[in-house]
């Protein structure tokens, strides 16, 4: 599957199918506010711990697929359809991380072969056991037939989404762990949420030679 963004802010776009426009998911980030049980039951105020704020991911009829409760930016509460999930742990695996300075793999819940992996300019979905890219997020690219490209100036770019489909994971629940990714990818390497600087791109490497060269460790 790929989907185009129609925003570099991956929190706030528009998912499309390139080849033919279509829409095919909408994501969007307001500030949640909580019931403030001291004050007037009609007013609202944020969590002076962080901001809250929720992400809801709607289909292309407008319903709510999925949605991530943020406190800054650790996520809080995920519901995928009717599943609800509490943290970030409950959406990936346990057993073993991939780690080094500048690479870190967490492996999916629905396949403990399967790991996001992160480096500074790169997120790619990686079949550990055969060693193949099952996913890719190609930032400020062009696309020329099959292949990506980097735009030569921001503003020629878009980012895409690629990913190959899962017999045990829907694609609500693909379209969740890549945000939690890219949000944590972003976070770990001191990168801005919705980067306008896509100057550097990571494309020497791919990240899926990294994954025999890397140890895994336990989590």
């Amino acid at each position: 599957m790929l989907l185009k963004f129609s925003k570099s802010d991956i929190l706030n776009s528009a998912l499309v199918y390139p080849e033919t426009g279509a829409l095919g998911y909408t994501i969007l980030t307001r500030s949640h506010f909580i019931r403030d049980s001291d004050k007037d039951s009609d007013t609202e105020s944020e969590d002076e711990n962080g901001e809250t704020r929720r992400t809801t991911i709607y289909n292309k009829l407008g319903e709510v697929i999925a949605e991530i409760g943020w406190k800054g930016k650790q996520p809080i509460e995920i519901v995928i359809s009717k599943e609800k999930i509490i943290g970030a742990k409950g959406m990936f695996g346990c057993s073993s991380a991939i780690l080094s300075r500048n690479v870190l793999g967490i492996p999916t819940r629905f396949d403990t072969e399967y790991f996001w992996m992160a480096a500074p300019d790169a997120l790619t979905l990686l079949d550990y056991d055969s060693n193949q890219t099952k996913g890719s997020f190609h930032t400020n690219s062009m696309r020329v037939g099959e292949r990506f490209i980097a735009a030569p100036i921001p503003s020629l770019g878009h980012d895409y989404l690629e990913f190959d489909t899962h017999p045990l994971a829907s694609t609500e629940e693909l379209l969740v762990s890549f945000i939690l990714m890219e949000v944590l990818r972003r976070s770990r390497f001191n990168l801005h949420i919705d980067s306008s600087d896509r100057s550097k791109l990571w494309r020497s490497t791919p990240l899926a030679n990294w994954g025999r060269r890397l140890r895994r460790r336990s989590i």
